[in-house]
Order: structure tokens, then C-alpha cells, then sequence
């Protein structure tokens, strides 16, 4: 599944998106994790920083929204937001 797929079946439906989906979503986004704390996972893209606390067994949809904002924000690997 190609990154623009999952981002359309993640903000169809974010009450019911778990943890892995989003990590996913945020790689395919050129998203990596720096380290992980506790539940927290911290995420980087170049100068930009994200942490994104691990819940089971969905995410809150406050999360979701925040990463769909996020990868619309700021540019990929590629250059493009």
C-alpha cells in the first residue's frame, strides 16, 4: 500500500487507528524514530521533532489529526509536504 492510501484510510476513520498504522504512515512520510521512552516515541524528519505516546489499543483520535497534520506540514525526503 502506497503512502497516500494510508493516509486516506487513516483520516477516514481516525476513532479506530492503532499505534503501527501511524508509525507506518510517518516512515513512508520519511519519519524515523530517534528513541523511545517509556510509551513515547520520538520521531525525526530533518530538524523537525514529534513525540507520539503509544496507546493500546487505539490512538486517540487527537493524535491522529496531529500526525495528519503533520505530514501535510512539513517537507519529505523528496521536497514535497
Amino acid at each position: 500500500m502506497d503512502r497516500a492510501e494510508l493516509r486516506r484510510r487513516i483520516a477516514q476513520r481516525p476513532n479506530s487507528v492503532r499505534f503501527e498504522e501511524l508509525r507506518r504512515l510517518l516512515e513512508l512520510y520519511g519519519w524515523q524514530v530517534e528513541r523511545v521512552r517509556g510509551s513515547h516515541h520520538y520521531f525525526v524528519n530533518g530538524r523537525w521533532r514529534f513525540s507520539l505516546p503509544r496507546q493500546l489499543p487505539q490512538m486517540k483520535p487527537t493524535y491522529v489529526r496531529q500526525v495528519l497534520a503533520l505530514i501535510e506540514e512539513v517537507p519529505d525526503d523528496n521536497g514535497r509536504a
